[in-house]
């Protein structure tokens, strides 16, 4: 039976523990501006809303693969709007390769660079497909333990993407929000429980464009945004917002946005010492399907291993 209450003496060796050491910053997310504002600690989740088009999935495979790559995390991923498991495993080359994996007439890997790809993300990835059967986030979940069992592994992250592909017991009569927030609840504790980290992204509710200068654009959204935001506000540990920034108009500042400008935002960051609020500007390359920062000489900077 899950114990409910605790005292301070039962619990008096994690707190020497947190005394002597601290809360530590999460994993390192591939990018110093970014880790400034957010890190990945196991055991929490993180949450990434943004409108059709915004590149909030990019951004989810972007953190995971910049994780296997840098800290040897192993992913279990359910991405049924990506496509089939061949297609995200596709799509999962791509970004590893950062170059096209399919077979085009301007640039593609070279078939050793394909084989030496498929081999880590192998080692790193496992696609999770419910075919055309729902699927509540328990069954998600048995879903990564089935993963662990089978291949005698430890499973450090979970993607669902998007959250619009879990069941919910709307259709039970229950209210949106309130199904919205039992999912959320289930989704915390299963990585509280497992050690993992889950990474959950969600749609916003339609935006109006607007239009400046002839140019169309969409308010940066807030978490009031998503449906049953509310509850994403509350449930929510680490709540990022991704941005692409209308080329053609300028920022607060009057500087005009870059044709891949992408703004990432914290909205929400618990507990403290793994992030904090605020917006980090990167750069999606549409060429190796990967996200860059530039330093302070302007050039880019993929995703690279923390320095020591």
């Amino acid at each position: 039976m899950q114990k409910l209450v605790y005292t301070a003496n039962e619990l008096k060796g994690s707190l020497t523990s947190l005394r002597n050491n601290g809360i530590k910053k999460g994993a390192w997310t591939g990018f110093s501006s970014l880790f400034d504002k957010y890190s990945v600690k196991r055991g929490s989740t993180t949450y990434i809303y943004a409108g059709a088009h915004q590149g909030k999935s990019q951004f989810a495979f972007e953190i995971m693969m910049n994780l296997a790559e840098f800290e040897g995390w192993k992913w279990a991923v359910y991405s049924p709007e990506t496509g089939s498991p061949t297609e995200v495993f596709a799509e999962l080359l791509w970004v590893y390769l950062r170059k096209p994996f399919l077979v085009n007439d301007k640039i593609t890997a070279t078939d050793e660079e394909t084989d030496s790809a498929i081999e880590f993300i192998n080692k790193h990835f496992y696609i999770v497909d419910s075919g055309l059967q729902d699927l509540s986030i328990e069954g998600f979940y048995t879903a990564v333990s089935q993963v662990e069992e089978r291949h005698d592994i430890k499973i450090d992250g979970c993607l669902v993407d998007p959250f619009t592909e879990i069941k919910t017991d709307v259709s039970s009569g229950v209210r949106d929000d309130i199904a919205i927030g039992q999912v959320l609840t289930k989704v915390r504790k299963h990585s509280a429980d497992n050690n993992f980290h889950t990474i959950v992204t969600v749609h916003t509710k339609h935006q109006q464009a607007k239009y400046k200068n002839g140019v169309p654009y969409v308010d940066v959204p807030t978490m009031n945004d998503i449906a049953g935001g509310m509850q994403w506000s509350r449930k929510g540990m680490m709540v990022l917002n991704v941005w692409r920034c209308p080329f053609g108009l300028e920022d607060e500042n009057g500087i005009p946005y870059e044709p891949n400008q992408v703004k990432i935002t914290v909205v929400k960051a618990k507990p403290k010492i793994v992030g904090k609020l605020g917006s980090v500007t990167l750069f999606y390359d549409k060429i190796t399907n990967r996200y860059y920062e530039r330093d302070e000489h302007g050039r880019k900077l993929f995703a690279y291993p923390q320095s020591n």
